[in-house]
C-alpha cells in the first residue's frame, strides 16, 4: 500500500532524476481555500463534506496499488483514496503514502477520535510504519478502501480482530491543513500559489500578461501580489534575501532552498513552505505539493528563510451579537506531544546522541524533543533529568510531564525516560524505535519510578 506506482501521473525532475507523482491537473480544487471560521464548527463541516464525497464513492471505485484513476471508474489504494477525497474537498495532503500522512497534523488518542481524523493500522510484523488508513466518520466508525474484494466500505472498529490487534495511531489534520482566522500573510501566499496551480504556465521566461514564469518569477509574482517585494528572479540572490530559519521553526510562506548535488551550498531549486510539512514546488514541468518527508527533499536541503513579518489580515467587523472567531492555538504541552509522535519510524535506538541521524538513547530523545520547543533538559541522562522541574503524583499527570522508568521490574533504578502524552498513555524511544504504551501495561506498572512536571 505504499510508494505506489500510478497511470495518471506528471513527472518532476528533481536534479537526481524524475519521479513519478500524481497528476494534480485532473479534478484539482484548489487546496486549503480560507475558512472564513477556523472553528470547531468549522472543522466539523468540512469532515462532514470529506465523508459525504467518500461514501458517494462506494460501489464506484476499486482497489489498486499500482494504478491511481481519479476518474471513473476510480481506482484507488487506501492512501490515494483519503488523498482523493481530501483533495477534492481543498484540503491538500501533498502525499499518497500512508507513512508520510501519520506524520502529518497532530496526535489524538482512540478515544478522542472526531470526524475526519485519520486512522492508521499496521499488520505487517517488519518495518515501523503503518501499511493502512482510513478516515474515522463517528461512532466508532471508518471509511476505508479495505482490499481487492471489498473496496470501499464503512467498518466498525471493534467489528474484527484486525481493527483493534492491528491499530497504530490517528492524526488529527483538521484544522492545521486550513488557514487560521484572520487569514495571515503566509495563508494568502500559500492559498494564491495553490489557486494559480493549472492556471500558469512554466518556462525560461517571466510573462505576467501570459502568466508565463520561471519558478522563481512564479514566486516573485505571489509575494508581490501579497505585499512582499522579493525584489530578484535570481535564485542565489533569493536564497540571500531574508532571515535564516530552522526547519523545525517554519511557518507559511517561509522559502526553502534545496541543491541538486547533496552537500553542495549552491541552490538548485526553491519552495514555498505551505504549513503541517507540505511544501509549493514551482518548476520547469509545473506546479506541485509535497512533503518535506520525501528521501529527495531530506537530503538535498539547504536552508529556509523568511522574507516578511508576518501579520494578521483584519476581519470584517463581527454582527452585535457575533463573537469574533477564534484562531486555534496549541498549548506548549501539545507542541511537545506533537513533536514527539512526529519522530514515530524516524528516530532510532542507539548509545549515542545524534540529531543529524536521529540516533538517541530514551533520555536524549526526550532532551531533543524538549529543546526543538526550546526548553532545555539540561541533562541528557534520564536518572538527572528526574531531579529537574517539580515532582508531580502518578494520578495528577498531565500533557507534557515526564516520566521514568527501571528496566529490571524493580520501579527503583531510574533508566529509561518517556513524555505523558494523556488518557494514561506515554510516549518513549526504546530499542525498537518510538513507541506509545499505556501506563496500565506490565511493563509500565512495573518498571514505573516518578515523573517530573518541567512545563
Amino acid at each position: 500500500m505504499k510508494k505506489h506506482l500510478v497511470s495518471t501521473a506528471l513527472a518532476v525532475t528533481l536534479g537526481l532524476g524524475t519521479i513519478i507523482v500524481p497528476s494534480l491537473q485532473e479534478g484539482k480544487v484548489s487546496a486549503a481555500t480560507i475558512n472564513p471560521q477556523n472553528n470547531q464548527s468549522a472543522v466539523e463541516a468540512k469532515a462532514d463534506q470529506l465523508i459525504d464525497t467518500a461514501k458517494s464513492l462506494i460501489g464506484k471505485a476499486t482497489y489498486s496499488n499500482t494504478e491511481y484513476k481519479p476518474t471513473a471508474p476510480y481506482k484507488f489504494s487506501c492512501a490515494s483514496f483519503i488523498m482523493y477525497i481530501f483533495e477534492k474537498n481543498g484540503v491538500d495532503l501533498a502525499t499518497y503514502n500512508e507513512d508520510y500522512m501519520v506524520q502529518q497534523g497532530t496526535y489524538v488518542a482512540r478515544n478522542e477520535l472526531q470526524k475526519g481524523d485519520l486512522v492508521f493500522f499496521k499488520s505487517k510484523k517488519t518495518g515501523t510504519d503503518p501499511d493502512h488508513v482510513g478516515m474515522y466518520i463517528g461512532d466508532n466508525k471508518i471509511i476505508h478502501m479495505a482490499d481487492p474484494q471489498q473496496n470501499i466500505v464503512i467498518s466498525d472498529m471493534n467489528s474484527k480482530p484486525y481493527y483493534t490487534e492491528s491499530y497504530y495511531s490517528a492524526r488529527r489534520v483538521l484544522p492545521t491543513l486550513l488557514p487560521s482566522n484572520p487569514a495571515t500573510t503566509g495563508d494568502n501566499i500559500v492559498g494564491l500559489s495553490y489557486d494559480l496551480m493549472n492556471k500558469v504556465k512554466m518556462g525560461n521566461v517571466n510573462d505576467e500578461a501570459a502568466m508565463k514564469f520561471t519558478s522563481t518569477g512564479f514566486v516573485n509574482y505571489v509575494y508581490q501580489k501579497n505585499g512582499v517585494t522579493l525584489g530578484t528572479t535570481n535564485l542565489k540572490e533569493l536564497m540571500n534575501k531574508g532571515t535564516t530559519v530552522s526547519q523545525q521553526n517554519l511557518k507559511k510562506g517561509d522559502l526553502i532552498f534545496f541543491n541538486n548535488t547533496v552537500g553542495s551550498t549552491t541552490p538548485g531549486s526553491v519552495a514555498i513552505y505551505a504549513g503541517d510539512h507540505r511544501i509549493i514546488v514551482p518548476n520547469s514541468n509545473g506546479i506541485s505539493t509535497r512533503v518535506l518527508f520525501v528521501d529527495y527533499y531530506k537530503q538535498h536541503y539547504i536552508t529556509a528563510k523568511r522574507v516578511f513579518t508576518e501579520k494578521a489580515v483584519p476581519v470584517e467587523n463581527p454582527a452585535p451579537n457575533e463573537k469574533p472567531p477564534v484562531t486555534n492555538t496549541s498549548s506548549p504541552a501539545d507542541k511537545i506531544v506533537d513533536s514527539a509522535t512526529s519522530l514515530i519510524g524516524k528516530a532510532k535506538f542507539g548509545y549515542v546522541y545524534d540529531e543529524n541521524s536521529l540516533t538517541f538513547t530514551p533520555a536524549g530523545f526526550t532532551y531533543y524533543v524538549f529543546k526543538n520547543q526550546g526548553i532545555d533538559l539540561k541533562e541528557k541522562l534520564a536518572s538527572r533529568q528526574a531531579e529537574i522541574g517539580q515532582a508531580t503524583q502518578k494520578a495528577d499527570l498531565q500533557k507534557g510531564d515526564l516520566i521514568f522508568f527501571s528496566s529490571d521490574n524493580s520501579g527503583t533504578k531510574i533508566t529509561y525516560a518517556g513524555i505523558y502524552i494523556g488518557n494514561n498513555k506515554y510516549i518513549r524511544l526504546a530499542s525498537n524505535g518510538v513507541i506509545t504504551e499505556d501506563l496500565a501495561s506490565n511493563w509500565a506498572k512495573q518498571n514505573y519510578v516518578k515523573a517530573r512536571r518541567v512545563l
